[in-house]
């Protein structure tokens, strides 16, 4: 969380409007929304501002007591969790059907608790929901507030509420002066993110289960890397295209794609059990064209162990981006301290700035080592380098003729380019001017 932000936990029964509630808050569809009961299964947080004042909000999964089964207690294990580490607790309730005997559990629940509660009636959407919502009041919590969170009434009204319970906290900043690297964690159903998340974080908190696709919504936890902040994002398995089928799927995944375009690198887990798939391969391209570094991460590392250089030859043949490649089993532990430490090296890499006169020097010598091609009497020139931008690095290339560049000899510059740049894993941009003498 950011530091000396208050924190504010999202809780409630499955299907009450916790994630739409979420969503409305924060400003942005950054939890799954669907009708199905059960949607959000971890801890999600996200932040956000009302009057001045900055807050992370946290979602839950829906808390339902009479649930037996191990998905359904690990569920309440994490809003227990996050109630515990939370300031205030927003307590949701649907008005259209409170209260229901899971609404009593988890009020006895929050009346064990020490955090300042603030009962959510939502679905207010009638006059006559009023009455209703007056009659929460017996819980005995704290304040009733009246809301629609689908189509924002009271929700100003909340909001002020919460603001007036927080505690007071001093101004948000990171340690280190910086901004904070964004690193996602990809890949496919069941190849171990979640468990790898966990073992980063020497916590549960994201639920794992051996069902794939247990993950729905992204997650976002900021993590302490030798003094540096750093904000991990572990998000839902990536398909073959064609093989999500519910549209509830189609949209985790969105939101998957989605963290990865605000992510800065990219952790793509692969299961050491089947070798690098073409799916991790896809998954790996996903990441760059979101514009991510990448970092290929075989998991299971305990279970199956498969020859590196063949891993490492794949990879070259069928990426461009090269990324490098972290072995690690999540269960043992073994490995995954070296994961986030390649990440913050490529984090670096890709905020660099390469100076022009070396770049220069590795274009002349790049010319002189595969001279461009040539059409009748007329041969490519490359005259200049220069770098335009970076996050990722962006570079212009001068040549004296654009309709004299192949294909071929643009991947063979951009990967020779990467590697004397030392930019493996890193998207590389190469913008080409024609610039005639």
């Amino acid at each position: 969380m950011a530091a000396g932000q208050p924190v504010v936990a999202v809780v409630g029964y499955p299907n009450v409007g916790k994630s739409t509630l979420f969503n409305r808050i924060v400003g942005r569809r950054d939890a799954v929304v669907d009708s199905t009961a059960g949607v959000t299964r971890d801890r999600r947080q996200a932040g956000a501002e009302w009057r001045g004042t900055g807050f992370q909000l946290v979602d839950t999964g829906g808390i339902d007591a009479a649930d037996e089964s191990a998905m359904a207690k690990q569920v309440t294990a994490q809003a227990a969790a996050a109630i515990e580490d939370a300031d205030v607790v927003l307590f949701v309730v649907d008005v259209t059907t409170a209260p229901t005997p899971g609404d009593e559990d988890i009020a006895d629940l929050l009346r064990r608790s020490d955090t300042p509660v603030i009962v959510v009636a939502n679905k207010c959407d009638a006059a006559r929901h009023e009455a209703a919502a007056a009659g929460l009041w017996a819980f005995g919590l704290g304040p009733v507030v009246t809301v629609s969170a689908a189509h924002g009434r009271g929700s100003g009204e909340l909001l002020d509420t919460l603001v007036d319970t927080l505690p007071a906290r001093g101004p948000s900043t990171s340690a280190s002066g910086l901004d904070r690297p964004a690193v996602c964690i990809l890949g496919r159903p069941n190849v171990g993110k979640s468990s790898i998340l966990n073992a980063i974080l020497a916590e549960q908190r994201a639920v794992v289960d051996s069902r794939p696709g247990t993950t729905r919504d992204p997650i976002d936890t900021l993590v302490d890397v030798d003094g540096r902040e750093v904000v991990l994002i572990d998000t839902a398995g990536l398909r073959k295209r064609g093989k999500t089928r519910e549209a509830l799927e189609r949209y985790s995944q969105v939101r998957a794609l989605e963290a990865a375009s605000r992510s800065d690198v990219a952790l793509v887990v692969c299961d050491a059990t089947e070798g690098i798939t073409d799916t991790d391969l896809a998954a790996a391209e996903a990441a760059v064209k979101a514009g991510c570094a990448t970092v290929l991460v075989v998991n299971k590392w305990d279970a199956a162990q498969p020859e590196l250089l063949d891993l490492t030859e794949r990879i070259e043949r069928k990426t461009r981006q090269r990324p490098p490649l972290e072995v690690c089993s999540a269960v043992s532990g073994e490995g995954v301290h070296r994961l986030l430490p390649a990440a913050l090296r490529l984090y670096d890499r890709y905020r660099e700035r390469v100076p022009t006169g070396t770049l220069n020097r590795i274009l002349r010598q790049l010319a002189e080592e595969r001279p461009g091609p040539r059409k009748g009497g007329r041969r490519l020139s490359l005259r200049y380098l220069v770098q335009t931008g970076t996050s990722p690095p962006r570079f212009r290339l001068d040549v004296n003729d654009r309709d004299l560049l192949k294909r071929d000899y643009v991947v063979w510059l951009e990967g020779r380019l990467r590697r004397e740049l030392g930019f493996e894993g890193v998207p590389l941009v190469l913008d080409i001017r024609e610039r005639r003498r």
